[in-house]
């Protein structure tokens, strides 16, 4: 991103930054106004009504297990429950405002009524009109308010990647350390929020090598001469880079990750491959030589003997050796020169990067409370944090769970895209090739967002687990940037117009202006208002509730509130069943399996407390005690202390309302969107005492 803020003029006719008089200060403060006037506007929005809406399957289960950790003050990683930062935030929040699905929206709800403000970053790359409509597009899209307003993590890892994204803008800008610190706390705080940050991280590199090569090595297509692309590239970087290089290079530790079945023995062998290559590149009477053998051996080591985090390990020395190799290839550069002078600034960098997610994903509870007595043990327990952290995603979301055709997804995701993020895919591609083919090349900062998002296109489809339209914020976000531009120029084209009287003109482009910010807002009050449970909603998970159960769990709240003679609410029927209420004192809630009469068999069978979502969540906020009964003789036993509440699949009503006898009112609801259709028995005279 070399170009600076001379690559294009701004509304004015001025430079951007160019000028630091009073006047361009006015305009400054006018800008940054009206980029706070959409944060505002972004952050009511985002709160307003936010606990509406029944908790869906994801939200209850992270609620749930947030619920248990602020009553066990254990915690550890979970792959399925991604990144620990909202886990953090609202075990926080709960123990401030106490537990509801407001609470549980606001960190996500916040962060994103905060997004605009990040278009303020890019001031010095984009006009100011493009400016004020990235912070509208981050404001109105409707993919990034409904997700604002849910309680997961895809709206938070998609925050701090762009907002990382504006500081090393920033940093570029200003020369100034303190934006690559905030950088690398922005991008450890994405690495906490969800495993994509990697993806995000993939992306911003195949971005990176598109705009190289466009800088470097090919120069625009000549309309005049023989029409051929010459090599552009400089001669230092055509002698130095070579075969090993390129190698080198490819086998990096995120091409490493994504490459299924990776163990121990592929790693030694690419290691080796990667170590030789290093090996050809620097020079042997330098230090750099058995810098690279010492670490080498030392990783190979702990391959061979140990074999745990086998990527994490192999990106150790990876890395080790890329710093050596990028030193070799740059030296005697202007390049290196400036490496050279920032490497103690990248080096604390990567201190401060390393300690907020160590201290981030590091488990809480177990093991903590000896480290007063055993020191050592912290060196376990960072291992845990960093290793075993990258061991469990690794193994979940790049194993098996992968395993799915791409063509469904694809044609799911671009669905999802329109639904949620129509005006800003369609402005953005626009925006991309307008400013791809405008006098004096594209700019940089705008093909970089572009071939960002629509990497993201690509990538999603194949590494989403299930299909979740929470994908579409990954697209929205990046392509927000020359989405913008698009909207400028057709705003810049009118203004044009009206100034030259070109009613025609004129009318188009508010025609265009309108028509897009119609469609946005139309969509987003349709999405997040009136119809965010809706079937017919394209940014709706199934896991979502199709009815309101706010009704039901008012009714049972007052049954159990005088209740203290053995479980609260009864699961009825093998849909619900659990044979050890116990596992669900924390997740992941699995079967359990054992030896038993010489044979390995299933102990007990649990994991249908993951079809109870949501009641879960909405239970234990009360703390109520549950059991369940999986068939008639069990369900005859367990009324013989009937209990205040008894939850059941539609199918068993009768036969749950037969042994009850009466005296129980019946409330129907939806646990998915498209059905799951339950009961819910409350025991209306318990529900009359307790408000006596």
């Amino acid at each position: 991103m070399a170009d600076a803020a001379t690559a294009s003029a701004t509304d004015d006719g001025s430079e951007p930054g160019g000028d630091s008089g009073p006047e361009s200060e006015s305009v400054d403060r006018s800008l940054l106004g009206a980029v706070v006037a959409f944060s505002l506007l972004a952050t009511a929005l985002r709160l307003v009504h936010l606990g509406v809406r029944t908790a869906h399957w994801d939200e209850a289960r992270h609620g749930y297990a947030v619920l248990r950790y602020g009553a066990t003050g254990v915690w550890e990683y979970r792959p399925i429950l991604h990144g620990p930062l909202l886990a953090h935030a609202n075990e926080l929040l709960f123990g401030v405002f106490g537990a509801s699905d407001a609470v549980a929206r606001l960190f996500p709800a916040l962060l994103g009524g905060l997004l605009p403000l990040s278009a303020w970053l890019f001031r010095e790359r984009l006009r100011r009109s493009e400016v004020v409509a990235l912070a509208a597009l981050l404001a109105v899209n409707p993919a990034l308010l409904y997700y604002s307003r849910f309680a997961r993590s895809d709206l938070l890892v998609a925050t701090f990647a762009f907002v990382t994204v504006g500081l090393v803008v920033r940093l570029l800008d200003t020369r100034e350390p303190g934006y690559l610190y905030a950088a690398s706390v922005s991008f450890a705080l994405a690495v906490a929020s969800k495993e994509n940050a990697l993806v995000y991280l993939a992306c911003w590199l195949g971005a990176g090598a598109l705009l190289v090569d466009h800088r470097l090595f090919w120069k625009r297509w000549s309309l005049v001469g023989d029409g051929e692309r010459r090599l552009a590239a400089p001669d230092w970087l055509r002698g130095r880079v070579d075969e090993a290089v390129v190698l080198f290079a490819v086998l990096n530790p995120l091409v490493v990750a994504l490459v299924p079945g990776v163990g121990r023995v592929v790693a030694i062998v690419l290691l080796l491959v990667v170590l030789r290559c290093a090996l050809w590149v620097v020079p042997r009477d330098g230090e750099a030589f058995p810098a690279i053998v010492g670490v080498g051996v030392a990783v190979l080591s702990l391959l061979v003997f140990v074999g745990d985090a086998v990527v994490a390990t192999y990106a150790v020395a990876w890395l080790v050796a890329a710093a050596y190799v990028l030193g070799v290839l740059l030296r005697g550069t202007d390049a290196g020169r400036t490496l050279g002078l920032w490497r103690g600034p990248v080096l604390l960098s990567g201190v401060v990067f390393t300690v907020v997610v160590t201290a981030l994903y590091l488990p809480r509870g177990t093991g903590v409370g000896a480290l007063a007595g055993d020191p050592l043990l912290l060196a376990d327990l960072v291992e845990s944090a960093l290793f075993g952290s990258w061991t469990a995603a690794s193994d979940l979301w790049f194993g098996s769970v992968q395993d799915q055709s791409v063509l469904p997804y694809t044609i799911f995701f671009v669905k999802t895209l329109l639904a949620g993020a129509a005006v800003t895919c369609v402005f953005g591609v626009v925006g991309l090739l307008l400013d791809r083919y405008r006098d004096g090349g594209a700019r940089d900062l705008v093909a970089f967002c572009g071939y960002w998002g629509l990497a993201s296109v690509v990538v999603y489809p194949v590494v989403m687990y299930g299909m979740g339209p929470w994908h579409a914020v990954h697209v929205a976000v990046p392509l927000a940037v020359p989405a913008a531009v698009a909207l400028s120029l057709v705003y810049r084209w009118g203004r044009d117009a009206v100034a030259d009287r070109r009613a025609v003109s004129a009318a188009l482009a508010v025609l265009v202006l309108t028509g897009g910010a119609g469609t946005a807002v139309g969509a987003a009050v349709a999405t997040s208002y009136h119809s965010s449970a809706s079937p017919d909603n394209g940014l709706v998970q199934p896991g979502q509730p199709g009815t309101d159960l706010d009704p039901a769990l008012a009714h049972v709240s007052a049954a159990t509130a005088a209740h203290d003679d053995g479980p609260d609410v009864l699961y009825y029927g093998a849909y619900f069943a659990m044979d050890d209420e116990s596992a669900a004192d924390s997740l992941p809630v699995t079967d359990e399996y054992g030896w038993r009469d010489d044979t390995y068999r299933q102990l007990a069978r649990n994991e249908a407390w993951y079809n109870r979502l949501p009641l879960p969540w909405y239970f234990e906020q009360q703390g109520l005690e549950t059991a369940s009964a999986r068939n008639a003789t069990a369900l005859r036993a367990a009324l013989e202390s009937p209990p205040p509440v008894v939850v059941t699949r539609a199918a068993h009503r009768d036969t749950v309302a037969r042994e009850l006898g009466g005296g129980y009112e019946q409330y129907p609801v939806q646990l998915t969107v498209n059905g799951t259709n339950t009961v819910v028995f409350v025991n209306a005279s318990a529900g009359r005492e307790s408000k006596r």
